[in-house]
């Protein structure tokens, strides 16, 4: 996912990028109406793509939104200048308000299949700024002959019948798993009952050579959910999920110590880290509803 984020980054830069340099340069053929609804376009689909890549790789909700909506305005900015104040207030609100549609569409659906959904909205985001670039190309050169003024009523409904068959395609099979209601209850109840998380429960391996801790994730948070250890001896974590659901908690981070979004399958996961400095850190789910605390001696 790591990888593919990154990929979708860079094609979002080089897209977002080149689009912008041709208003640049063709600013002068670029006025009124038509600028106007370029730098928008670029804002909303490059903050909607930015936002979501931002919101599935992280889970701080705050941290997110606040740097996509400065992305989001940014773009909207940049793609506005050259154009004049209009475009660059239209710009501006568009990217704001697609960079939250972005973080918040990420973070909402980081725990269903993250990388079949970035690389819908990745296509989504080729095939929108790809007719960006060709409209512009089109308006600022002779050469080219395109009529960019009416796209044809059967592509518009080929296109159509592609992105049904592929959702359809999406839902029946095994790449994206769509909660049922029970499911969804069960989330929603995991969400009410996160102020109600398991009793402190406590186990200390600082005078183990090998530490290892074996965890359990149950529907109130982790057990043990305090442990304390050693400065500079690596620590195994054994960390047992029982839950077939979806919920925050089949996602486990220790931030201070380089654990970031890791999927808990159902069954058995094995993570290691060596604690490097003394103190107290904390490991939560997903969205961290659910914490403990790791005590470093």
């Amino acid at each position: 996912m790591t990888i593919f984020s990154i990929i979708s980054a860079a094609v979002v830069a080089i897209g977002t990028g080149y689009s912008i340099l041709l208003i640049y340069l063709h600013k002068n053929q670029l006025t009124n109406t038509p600028g106007v609804m370029i730098s928008m376009v670029i804002a909303v689909i490059t903050g909607v793509l930015t936002g979501s890549i931002i919101g599935f790789l992280s889970g701080e909700a705050f941290l997110v939104v606040g740097v996509s909506m400065i992305i989001g305005f940014f773009v909207g900015f940049l793609a506005g200048h050259p154009v004049g104040i209009l475009a660059i207030l239209m710009g501006s609100v568009a990217g704001l308000i697609g960079s939250i549609n972005g973080a918040i569409l990420g973070l909402f659906l980081q725990f269903i299949n993250p990388t079949i959904l970035l690389g819908i909205l990745l296509g989504f985001y080729i095939v929108i700024i790809g007719f960006v670039i060709v409209y512009i190309k089109v308006a600022t050169n002779n050469k080219f002959s395109i009529d960019t003024q009416e796209l044809s009523p059967f592509a518009i409904l080929g296109a159509g019948v592609v992105f049904v068959f592929l959702f359809l395609f999406m839902y029946s099979s095994d790449f994206v798993k769509i909660p049922s209601n029970s499911e969804a209850t069960q989330s929603q109840s995991l969400q009410a009952s996160s102020n109600l998380e398991v009793g402190k429960t406590e186990v200390d391996v600082t005078n183990e050579d090998t530490p290892k801790v074996k965890m359990l994730v149950t529907e109130k948070g982790y057990t043990p959910n305090v442990i304390r250890v050693k400065k500079g001896v690596a620590v195994e974590l054994e960390i047992e999920n029982p839950l077939k659901n979806n919920s925050c908690l089949s996602t486990f981070m220790i931030p201070d110590f380089n654990i970031n979004n890791v999927n808990l399958i159902e069954g058995t996961t094995n993570l290691t880290f060596t604690p490097d400095k003394t103190g107290e850190y904390t490991f939560s789910c997903g969205m961290k509803m659910f914490k403990g605390t790791i005590i470093v001696e």
